[in-house]
């Protein structure tokens, strides 16, 4: 079998500056300031929003020095601090626009421990960010388009491959290729279950979707895309929904056949603890209809199943940590080629996938030899 796995390297290529980190974080910020610019979903007061990420960045400079260790609160936390020291420390006069999109919801999380700033209020303000940087990266629809510049020859490269997985949000690849694409980390174009009205997340009494009113013009900020600073946060809410429904199945199981179990689950029928409440709801819905299922709308699964020849494009090693992980403990495997476009890379991924002897390639000669 023959795998490709696709990265934000390809927009980049052919889709221009405005892809890049720097032109994200820019046109996120000048967008506050349009008249389109989705205020009713993301945050009407939209100076907070900008002092917020001038706050972050001058709490990132704070961040490289090894005193603000005492505000991690995880061992996850102090590795993904510890990597972004290493990612930045030999770089001079940076500016915002500068840091990784994604390392500011690392910066978010530190400074609210600093600062003492819990749920729900931290919650809230952090899927502002988010939806923040989403709306800057489907730049009005332009990052679907990126296709469209791709050369005609480049079809060569995709076509001998059986299955092609992306971290991309966008329908670029779908679109010039014609094959199914495995967005591992969702896209703009799918909506989260959540806001599924049909889901069985909105069966139950604490209807998700009840607190939101969609906007069908801003249909991506709805979407299943998964951005944040860790490889172990996207993991959790890839596998969140399979691992959910592992447990209700037990859990109806032990309903049906077993009194002591049927006798708990009851007595969550009228409690005032929402996650028991929907633990009740989850069950009995099941019981009654073994059908239902929270949707698993990530193809982690199809990943881990790949065989045979991976090659890996235009995918950077920083925050993914999790897929690099996937590939290293699969067995099934037997070529893993990765096209660098900075030689840096090499290392890192060396590291990463120590299970493989990894070929490495530079990217500039593949966009070279398909142009």
């Amino acid at each position: 079998m023959k795998n490709l796995l696709v990265g934000n390297g390809i927009n980049i290529q052919f889709g221009g500056y405005e892809n890049t980190n720097e032109a994200i974080i820019v046109r996120g910020i000048k967008a506050l300031e349009k008249d389109n610019f989705p205020k009713h979903i993301i945050l009407e007061n939209t100076e907070d929003l900008v002092k917020l990420i001038g706050y972050l960045f001058m709490e990132f400079k704070y961040m490289m020095n090894d005193n603000y260790n005492e505000f991690t609160l995880s061992n996850e936390e102090q590795l993904c601090l510890d990597d972004m020291r290493k990612r930045y420390k030999n770089r001079k006069n940076l500016i915002l626009s500068d840091v990784g999109f994604e390392d500011y919801y690392l910066i978010y999380d530190l400074f609210c421990h600093k600062n003492n700033i819990v749920n729900p209020e931290k919650f809230y303000i952090r899927e502002a960010i988010k939806s923040f940087f989403i709306h800057s990266i489907f730049n009005d629809g332009n990052v679907n388009e990126i296709y469209k510049r791709y050369p005609e020859r480049l079809k060569e490269f995709f076509e001998p491959f059986n299955n092609i997985f992306t971290t991309n949000y966008d329908e670029n690849l779908g679109r010039f290729t014609g094959k199914t694409i495995y967005y591992l980390h969702g896209a703009f174009h799918v909506m989260d279950y959540k806001y599924n009205k049909n889901s069985f997340r909105n069966m139950l009494s604490n209807k998700a979707a009840d607190n939101f009113n969609i906007d069908s013009n801003y249909y991506y900020l709805y979407s299943n895309v998964l951005t944040t600073y860790s490889g172990y946060s996207k993991n959790f809410s890839i596998n969140q929904n399979q691992q959910a429904n592992e447990v209700i199945e037990k859990m109806a199981e032990g309903y049906k056949n077993n009194i002591a179990i049927k006798k708990d689950v009851d007595s969550w029928k009228f409690t005032d603890n929402e996650i028991l409440k929907n633990m009740y709801d989850s069950i009995i819905l099941k019981v009654n209809n073994e059908d239902l299922r929270f949707e698993e709308q990530y193809p982690v699964n199809e990943f881990k199943s790949i065989s045979g020849e991976l090659k890996i494009v235009g995918l950077s090693p920083n925050n993914d940590t999790h897929i690099f992980e996937i590939i290293n403990n699969n067995s099934n495997l037997k070529q893993v080629t990765y096209y660098y476009y900075d030689k840096t890379e090499c290392e890192v991924v060396k590291n990463l996938l120590n299970n493989f002897t990894v070929e490495f390639l530079p990217v500039k000669n593949l966009w070279k030899e398909y142009r």
